[in-house]
């Protein structure tokens, strides 16, 4: 193709010449969601040699249309990472992800959850009673990691060694969903870990009695659903339930930090939480891309993408479309965000979404209580994780 082409001479799609996955976008994402947009809503990334879909209507269309935009042949744009993603409910098409789903959403339904909602009100104001003695605090160590490490690790029931590498699993999961780069080797060694521990005779007598890993394989088991399959189910709370919801916490921090304004209006009126976490999650959108297979040829506008290819679902750049979202870069919690996409869209939104604003509700409403304003107290640093999101630091201080 010559280097000044601007569009791709089989599909029509428009040139956007940028590396999604080089650091500079791992750690600004949102400059090149603008750069995609400008072009269309569906581009041709060369340097990645992928096409996605950035556009709001062209994004939520194809995510509905799973017959064709399959993910039963993995989400990763990597095909030997999918050979073992396969089988989770992420990675399955229907009727499969329908049965696996009814599975591993029963504990993360809002009346399953009414049950942890105590106990993680009850953490969120020891925590937000910490930090406010702290003065200065790390809001991703000290506060943004500290529901999901404390309880969530604990209700899905991996047992001891499970429990302790939960973390680095999710990490490496996402990294290798895109491109990680000199990060891959490190990533694989990973997930060879958790394919150990998926296969060990003895994992399933140290998973947590009323843990949610051991319900989904025996509800599998009881289903008819093979072993092996059914202990791949506990994959279903590893990636999910840590990285995305930490990212969202943080960012959201970040975001009432540098506008105290907003902050102020949710401390005056509780009944903005809901919206105000609906906004942060569209803005940070914490799993920013997927990829879906293109199982037969099909026209997006004036683009044909060409079966038996893969195709980027840029949920980050779908939730920046101004087509969709007026002065999308604006932080504003009484917006509309009817339809975002920071949660997914269709058949496979986020399982655990609940579980996410439930422990976000939980600690802004303790931070609220206590604290009249916050602010930044040093240089942020941004985790380097390929499709996820997310700060590895941000210090912060209460603001007398």
């Amino acid at each position: 193709m010559p280097k000044d082409a601007i569009q791709n001479e089989d599909t029509g799609a428009p040139i956007c010449d940028i590396d999604f996955f080089g650091d500079e976008y791992v750690i600004d994402p949102v400059k090149a969601y603008h750069q995609m947009l400008e072009k269309g809503p569906v581009v041709w990334l060369p340097q990645n040699n992928l096409h996605a879909i950035v556009g709001f209507e062209a994004l939520t269309t194809s995510l509905r249309n799973h017959r064709v935009f399959r993910s039963g042949k993995g989400v990763s744009i990597n095909e030997k990472i999918n050979e073992f993603l396969i089988g989770s409910t992420l990675n399955s098409d229907p009727p499969d992800h329908d049965e696996t789903r009814a599975i591993t959403f029963g504990p993360l339904t809002p009346r399953a959850l009414a049950e942890a909602r105590q106990r993680i009100e009850t953490e969120a104001k020891a925590i937000a009673d910490k930090v406010v003695e702290m003065q200065e605090f790390d809001a991703v160590k000290d506060l943004a990691t500290h529901l999901p490490l404390t309880i969530v690790r604990d209700l899905v029931g991996l047992g001891d060694y499970g429990k302790e590498k939960m973390l680095d699993w999710a990490g490496a999961s996402f990294q290798l969903m895109g491109d990680p780069r000199e990060r891959r080797e490190v990533s694989i060694e990973k997930m060879g870990e958790l394919a150990k521990f998926l296969n060990d005779p003895d994992m399933l007598g140290a998973l947590k009695q009323d843990g949610w890993a051991r319900r989904a394989t025996r509800l599998a088991m009881e289903a008819g659903i093979e072993e092996k399959r059914a202990i791949a189910l506990m994959r279903d709370y590893i990636a999910p339930s840590l990285d995305t919801t930490i990212s969202a916490i943080s960012f959201g921090l970040m975001l009432f930090a540098k506008h105290p304004d907003q902050w102020t209006k949710l401390r005056a009126d509780r009944s903005l939480v809901r919206n105000a976490i609906e906004e942060i999650v569209r803005l940070n959108t914490p799993i920013k891309t997927l990829s879906r297979w293109v199982e037969e040829d099909i026209d997006i506008g004036d683009v044909t993408l060409k079966k038996d290819n893969r195709v980027m679902m840029m949920f980050g750049a779908a939730n920046r479309d101004p087509a969709q979202f007026e002065d999308p870069d604006t932080f504003d919690i009484e917006r509309s965000t009817r339809g975002h996409v920071g949660f997914g869209h269709g058949k496979h939104a986020c399982l655990g979404m609940h579980l996410a604003r439930l422990e976000m509700t939980s600690l802004f409403n303790a931070l609220a209580d206590r604290i009249e304003r916050f602010e930044i107290n040093g240089v942020k640093e941004q985790a380097i994780i390929s499709v996820i999101f997310s700060l590895e630091r941000l210090p912060m201080r209460i603001a007398s």
